[in-house]
């Protein structure tokens, strides 16, 4: 293979994570935005829905997941 075609396979692998980096910066935009919904409804004490209630009970099954994931990468 050459250098040039090596060079050009290498920019196109770098252009596909830039674009899926894109597309999880805007999920993570959702997400804050979200959580700031939620965290206005606590501050002010308003009732939480069930689907807030379910939302909060999933992120933080998912942030126990993350920590158990990050857990055994460090002691591979």
């Amino acid at each position: 293979m050459t250098q040039k075609s090596e060079v050009t396979k290498l920019q196109e692998a770098q252009q596909l994570k830039r674009e899926e980096l894109q597309i999880q910066e805007g999920k993570l935009k959702e997400l804050h935005a979200e959580l700031e919904k939620l965290n206005s409804k606590v501050h002010n004490n308003e009732k939480l829905s069930s689907d807030d209630t379910r939302y909060i009970s999933e992120l933080g099954w998912l942030a126990a997941l993350s920590v158990t994931i990050a857990t055994i990468a460090s002691s591979l």
